[in-house]
């Protein structure tokens, strides 16, 4: 692989047909007797009133067309779907009916979303665990990897949950939600 053998041979030379001096050249290269040069289309440099005319939009402004604003008169408000989806089981956006509370779209409510629930109570748990942090003399009930590593060591070996807790400083009832022994274990 990569060896000189496995490429084609990049170092020959081309080799380019030759012609000696004097000799004709192919047919597809003689020039056109000039009758029939003249009755081929030429390009042309220049725009004419042809060209111009089109290459124009026929209708330069299609807001001021009186046909376009009929039709959009016709098709009326459009009725957004919320979630641009046909299976959607989202309630459609309600009428508008003035200023007032009530005037904006209807979303669903917050604990139905499964998605906002678990953000939520995500939250709730970072500022208990905030809390925890600033008042850490009174025990623990966040626990580490290593602290948690810790535990299951000490409960595997036989100690009192009392005991760990008091050992890693951790508030009462850490340790029992666990569950018994042996239902969790450290890995070795």
């Amino acid at each position: 692989m990569g060896a000189k053998a496995s490429k084609p041979a990049q170092s020959a030379t081309r080799k380019f047909p030759t012609r000696t001096p004097g000799t004709a050249a192919p047919p597809h290269a003689r020039s056109r007797p000039a009758a029939q040069r003249s009755s081929e289309p030429r390009a042309s440099f220049t725009k004419d009133d042809t060209i111009k005319a089109d290459g124009a939009d026929p209708d330069p402004n299609p807001v001021t067309n009186a046909a376009f604003s009929q039709r959009l008169k016709q098709m009326g408000v459009a009725t957004p779907n919320p979630t641009l989806s046909n299976s959607s089981t989202a309630t459609p956006y309600p009428e508008f009916t003035g200023p007032g509370p009530h005037s904006g779209p209807n979303f669903p409510a917050a604990a139905q979303n499964p998605t906002l629930s678990a953000l939520d109570a995500r939250q709730r748990l970072q500022d208990r665990a905030d809390i925890e942090f600033e008042n850490i003399g009174q025990g623990r009930e966040f626990l580490d990897v290593g602290t948690l590593r810790q535990m299951l060591i000490m409960q595997a070996q036989g100690s009192p949950a009392g005991d760990i807790e008091r050992r890693l400083r951790l508030k009462s009832g850490v340790v029992g939600r666990l569950g018994p022994r042996g239902v969790t274990l450290p890995l070795a």
